[in-house]
């Protein structure tokens, strides 16, 4: 465990999740141009974008299920290569519809690769390290995401739509032979079972059995309060937002988009390290995050006029950070179920923040319609993507923000009403800070 050879077999596993990130934000930093290309406004481009997060979101259990039956190997693997198969669908659309079912290939494949990392991760680690190994993952896939903001972008807007989407089916591909030539389940003698529950038979049970954990319910609500912000910035809105809503150029949108990305990559290891060190202050950590990023968006969107600079930059910085609080919710899983059934703890786990992510999506895009059309009734001359638009639509967001915020309180209340039963008390934060400052002066 921990040798040379789990660095390399994690390492092809995070190269293929790095590819998927790539695959699943293209779309990103290509709506004006799918706009155009398509011919469509602002409802039926969100459909594009939403499609993809709810067949994501509606795999989740399936592939958790598939997860604990077949292995990591089989399911990274199917998934670069189905991910691979959509964006040539994509690559080659001239209309909305080839272009939709190529995107739900595309959530297909993806909904098989991160939960799949994760579950390989804990086969070839062990110790305190398991638990940073998830933003270590999510740090990589960090990548996938920059590389959509700056040279995809770049590369998209100097070679076309086609070759630009027939390039990454390409390393679809690439990724597809990767993970059979370098990735296996485990090493030789298995690896160690985690949780405190026993196994039941049959994928039925074990997926009830994953979901009655209330560590499992805490992770899901965590991961649903966290990522659906950052991933309606990312996936879809953010570029048509700071482009045609506050004005700035391309190469400055994306500059700001890549700063979520490196925010992530910079605070994904300290959360990591925080939630190792402190593991019964994880969900405190949590609302703190989610407190930060309902705050950060009141601000910007009640702000007269456009928001400052200063204040879109924190805004970026403050959705970075949300990345990596989104991923403590797959901790939470890992520490309160046995390995055999952690794929269908991670899958219920993962559903949180796509299912988040599926409901905003369009409801942004109706918004936007629906102000427009009022305001030019009314004989304004405005544009679809005017700023007062986005404003009212991107509100909805908070929505979504407090029922998290919500359900992690009454969640981690719960989680840890069955400690205390299990003999394990979670006294007051100060008395944790007490203790750790005392240790640290010895």
């Amino acid at each position: 465990m921990n040798s040379a050879r789990s660095w390399l077999v994690w390492g092809a596993g995070a190269l293929a999740y790095i590819i998927a990130i790539l695959h699943r934000s293209s779309l990103g930093v290509a709506g004006p141009d799918a706009a155009a290309r398509f011919e469509v406004q602002a409802t039926l481009l969100a459909t594009l974008g939403a499609v993809q997060i709810g067949v994501y979101a509606a795999m989740q259990v399936p592939v958790g299920v598939l997860l604990d039956r077949y292995g990591p190997r089989v399911l990274i693997a199917s998934g670069a290569i189905i991910m691979a198969g959509g964006q040539v669908l994509v690559a080659l659309a001239e209309e909305l519809p080839l272009a939709v079912a190529g995107r739900i290939l595309i959530g297909i494949g993806d909904a098989a690769t991160f939960i799949s990392v994760i579950r390989l991760q804990s086969g070839w680690f062990r110790g305190p390290i398991v638990a940073q190994m998830s933003q270590w993952t999510a740090v990589g896939g960090q990548f996938g995401q920059l590389a959509s903001a700056v040279p995809f972008a770049w590369f998209l807007q100097q070679a076309g739509w086609t070759l630009s989407f027939g390039t990454l089916a390409i390393l679809g591909v690439g990724a597809f032979v990767l993970v059979l030539l370098l990735v296996f389940d485990a090493p030789p003698g298995g690896a160690p079972a985690t949780g405190s529950i026993d196994v039941p038979e049959g994928w039925w049970p074990r997926l009830k059995a994953a979901f009655r954990q209330p560590g499992t319910r805490l992770g899901f609500w965590t991961h649903f309060s966290l990522l659906a912000s950052t991933n309606v910035f990312m996936l879809l809105w953010g570029f048509p937002m700071l482009v045609d809503g506050l004005g700035y150029t391309t190469t400055a949108a994306a500059g700001l988009m890549s700063v979520v990305v490196i925010t992530g990559m910079i605070v994904g290891p300290v959360v990591g390290i925080a939630t190792a060190r402190f593991p019964l202050r994880r969900s405190t950590l949590v609302l703190c995050i989610v407190a930060l990023v309902m705050a950060t968006w009141s601000v910007v969107l009640l702000w007269p006029g456009h928001p400052p600079g200063w204040l879109v930059l924190t805004l970026v910085i403050v959705l970075g950070i949300a990345g990596p609080g989104s991923t403590v919710g797959f901790d939470f899983a890992r520490t309160f179920n046995p390995l055999r059934i952690l794929g269908s703890a991670n899958g219920i786990v993962n559903i949180g923040g796509f299912l988040a992510s599926f409901a905003i999506m369009p409801a942004i895009g109706i918004l936007l319609d629906i102000v427009h059309s009022v305001r030019v009734s009314n004989g304004e001359q405005v544009g679809l993507y005017d700023w007062e638009g986005f404003r009212i639509a991107l509100s909805s967001q908070l929505v979504l923000l407090v029922l998290g915020f919500v359900m992690v309180v009454r969640m981690r209340r719960i989680t840890r009403s069955k400690m205390r039963e299990e003999g394990l008390e979670v006294g007051p934060i100060w008395t944790a800070v007490a203790h750790w400052l005392r240790d640290r002066r010895r």
